[in-house]
């Protein structure tokens, strides 16, 4: 026989209400403030359909509960072909009225893939993996959580600008940099202000040292030449060099060695031939 009429279990506001209220209290008691910094798109790649130049510019606090109460989960830690691999998960919760009470940059219906997740516990960033958006499974006929699965962040050179230190830090040791010394000039540069190189080369500086004239700067676009002054927008010094630094040289990765790896490459190969296998006959 079918379920009795007399007994509203799906459509009942109230009872929907003290759900939320309830599920609200719970992570307010024992979860703990997490940063949530949106994804910004900048170049797209439709072929392989990811983006190789994000960005991160905002951090908003709210508060989430912790699945994983006995420790990450995940593959764990790993010495793989390419060293040292950290793959920790980690399982949260989100009140979904409370994600959209917040706000957060507009995206009412809730969070997405591939934002990140920075978890103060042991100051790491974390990927948002997946996010499961139905569960509990409608027992009020509405849900009340969303549940988050996070991966380790694997950094690769996204420019992140939130305003908290903490994180913004983490471009400032892991991001790509460039040295450049001065021969002259004037004025000294502020850290964070962004700097120009002619019309179509920009880039942040992230250290300004005035006794050896070297201004380490990041988060480039475009290339950096001598023809030019590089000229700090809110300080307004201007300092010329007379020779680029090799911009295969890795300042934040010792063991990266690009640098020599091409000079290996160009004494085997020419990359300069369009045909190396016609021996000139086509």
């Amino acid at each position: 026989m079918p379920v009795s009429t007399y007994f509203q279990n799906v459509d009942f506001q109230p009872e929907q209400n003290l759900m939320n209220d309830l599920v609200e209290e719970s992570i307010k008691i024992h979860g703990i403030d997490i940063s949530y910094l949106p994804r910004t798109s900048v170049a797209v790649d439709n072929l392989y359909s990811e983006d190789v130049a994000s960005k991160f510019t905002g951090a908003h606090i709210i508060e989430m509960y912790i699945d994983s109460t006995d420790g990450f989960s995940g593959e764990g830690d790993m010495v793989g072909q390419f060293g040292l691999e950290i793959r920790d998960q980690v399982i949260l919760d989100v009140a979904q009225r409370r994600w959209k009470d917040e706000e957060i940059v507009g995206r009412l219906d809730r969070p997405y893939e591939g934002d990140l997740i920075y978890f103060p516990l042991n100051d790491k960033l974390f990927e948002v993996r997946f996010v499961e958006h139905e569960k509990v499974f409608y027992q009020m006929g509405n849900l009340p959580i969303f549940t988050l699965t996070c991966e380790t962040f694997e950094y690769s050179h996204e420019d992140i600008d939130t305003g908290i230190s903490a994180i913004d830090d983490i471009e400032v040791d892991y991001g790509y940099s460039m040295d450049l010394v001065f021969t002259s000039g004037t004025g000294n540069y502020s850290v964070g202000e962004t700097c120009s190189n002619g019309t179509e080369t920009s880039m942040r500086c992230v250290s300004w040292n005035s006794t050896t004239k070297t201004l380490r700067v990041g988060n480039i676009v475009g290339t950096i030449t001598t023809v030019y002054d590089v000229v700090g927008a809110t300080s307004s010094a201007s300092w010329s060099m007379t020779a680029v630094p090799d911009d295969l040289v890795i300042l934040t990765d010792p063991l990266a060695n690009n640098l020599g790896i091409q000079t290996e490459s160009d004494s085997i190969f020419d990359f300069t031939d369009r045909d190396p296998f016609s021996e000139g006959n086509i």
